[in-house]
């Protein structure tokens, strides 16, 4: 559904760019046209992004995706991609509705679930984070969070390796519940070397 884009095209024509710079100064750095043509101001970079931006991306992609909904003061948008629910949360969000974080977020409700099994993922994964709850019915759930800074200037595009990243991970807290654990008990304890007095 989603594919890869590489966020590093545009580091690559850079060096290219700053290195032709001199080069097009020394050719005549005094010489100014008077029929040339005055840059008109450069027009103002769009902050983040909107949830109906994000949304009509999503179900671009083929996820299924509700209207945004906004619940005692927090937008949200439910998505469905096919195998999973999760949901999109914005902040930072300004009056004109454009957001300049999300975090994608799931509660995973399943058997198995441990503050061991949870600590373990977090020290294993850098980017998805996750913390055990109960909830009111006594169960235990898993929430999985990952926060995205958005990019000033970028259209909705910037949300695909997002999105990778969370999907795969997703997938693979959920595998591995299903995965059969070989835990017993917790690791033991780090202990930091102390200096003397």
């Amino acid at each position: 559904m989603f594919r890869r884009l590489s966020a590093l095209a545009p580091l690559v024509a850079a060096p290219a760019l700053l290195m032709a710079m001199p080069a097009l100064a020394a050719s005549d750095p005094g010489a100014v046209s008077a029929s040339a043509p005055v840059a008109a101001p450069a027009q103002e970079a769009l902050v983040g992004l909107t949830p109906a931006e994000v949304r009509a991306w999503l179900i671009e992609k083929g996820a299924t995706v509700e209207e945004p909904r906004t619940i005692e003061g927090q937008t949200l948008l439910r998505v469905n991609d096919g195998s999973t629910n999760w949901l999109i949360f914005f902040y930072g969000c300004d009056a004109t509705g454009r957001c300049q974080d999300i975090q994608f977020a799931a509660n995973i409700v399943a058997g198995g679930l441990s503050l061991d099994r949870i600590n373990a993922w977090n020290r294993e994964q850098r980017f998805v984070k996750a913390y055990l709850q109960t909830n009111p019915d006594g169960s235990s759930a898993a929430v999985l969070q990952f926060d995205v800074l958005l990019q000033p200037g970028l259209d909705v595009e910037q949300m695909n390796d997002p999105t990778v990243v969370w999907l795969e991970l997703l997938a693979r807290f959920i595998e591995g519940l299903i995965a059969p654990t070989t835990e017993t008990t917790a690791p033991a304890p780090v202990t930091l070397p102390t200096t003397g007095s």
